[in-house]
């Protein structure tokens, strides 16, 4: 009996986790971007809920923002989170992924990605992949509140 656990445990390992570690098919782009949240955006606080933002334009020319532009929010967890709006599964650059309450739509294929837990993963539609995900490192710099995104 004990080798039948061993065995069904081992296979979970090895088949369980296979969609989450798959690399992202959303190309590989740099990304670098700050926002200022003090000074530029100051509704978008984490004391203040749920809350999104889509960056689609460079303020400046040493910025990146990923392949089809970035997607910001707070989650549930009232963390900042970033990802790419590219849908991993139409890789339509120029169809950003759409906000409505607390999900991302693909406008192209109706993918539903949940951005509650600040994981983005797919939840209706076919791919097994979540938006590729990026760094948010809030800062505080001389009393402002500054908010870096990396990959």
């Amino acid at each position: 009996m004990r080798h039948w656990l061993a065995i069904l445990i081992l296979c979970c390992m090895l088949t369980g986790c296979e969609d989450v570690n798959r690399r992202s098919p959303v190309p590989y782009v740099p990304v670098n971007y700050t926002l200022h949240i003090t000074r530029e955006y100051p509704h978008f606080m984490v004391d203040h809920g749920f809350q999104t933002m889509a960056i689609t334009q460079k303020k400046f020319e040493r910025e990146y923002i990923g392949y089809a532009g970035l997607l910001i929010w707070i989650g549930m967890d009232n963390q900042y989170h970033a990802a790419d709006l590219c849908c991993p599964n139409c890789l339509k650059k120029n169809q950003p992924v759409q906000v409505d309450g607390l999900y991302a739509i693909c406008p192209t294929c109706n993918e539903h990605f949940d951005l509650s837990s600040g994981y983005p993963f797919p939840t209706k539609g076919i791919t097994k992949f979540p938006l590729r995900v990026y760094q948010a490192v809030p800062k505080q710099l001389s009393g402002l509140k500054i908010l870096h995104i990396l990959n």
